[in-house]
């Protein structure tokens, strides 16, 4: 993915423009504490209500992951995307059987969607807005959504 997307520690992500976060949201509150403010900056929630080693759904009480993620980053522009489908997917060639690869991204804020999916576009994927989080974040949940694990191509 690089060279728009760079692996780092969690404090360097916390000081970028954009952070992507991939990791389990029971454990995001111990990663993403002490971290600066996020004043407006655009936090991409990659995260899945899995927990490990176990790979069973964690508890939410009827929330949404990213409804808790975005608790844990406040001031932050959360979107939602790159959970759906599975890492080798996401990390290898997003051009499959002639077309380009489906990326779901869904968000509250138009101008951080728009950043997100011409992200997603750069990377040579096909991103897809899916709306606002409260009705994109539940399709694409994992486990529960509808469209997780959905390996999709557009054409043309």
């Amino acid at each position: 993915m690089s060279p728009h997307i760079q692996a780092g520690t969690i404090e360097q992500a916390g000081k970028g423009r954009g952070c992507p976060r991939r990791s389990p949201v029971v454990e995001a509150s111990q990663a993403l504490a002490g971290l600066p403010a996020w004043a407006g900056r655009i936090v991409i929630d990659a995260n899945n209500p899995i927990e490990g080693p176990l790979f069973k759904p964690a508890e939410l009480n009827g929330r949404l992951s990213t409804e808790i993620f975005a608790s844990l980053v406040p001031g932050a522009r959360v979107v939602k995307a790159f959970n759906h489908l599975q890492l080798h997917l996401i990390s290898g060639d997003p051009h499959a059987e002639g077309g380009s690869r489906v990326l779901f991204y869904s968000g509250d804020d138009a101008r951080s969607k728009a950043e997100v999916g011409s992200l997603i576009a750069k990377l040579g994927f096909a991103g897809i807005d899916l709306g606002p989080i409260s009705i994109g974040g539940r399709l694409v949940q994992f486990p529960g959504g509808p469209l997780p694990t959905l390996n999709l191509v557009k054409f043309g």
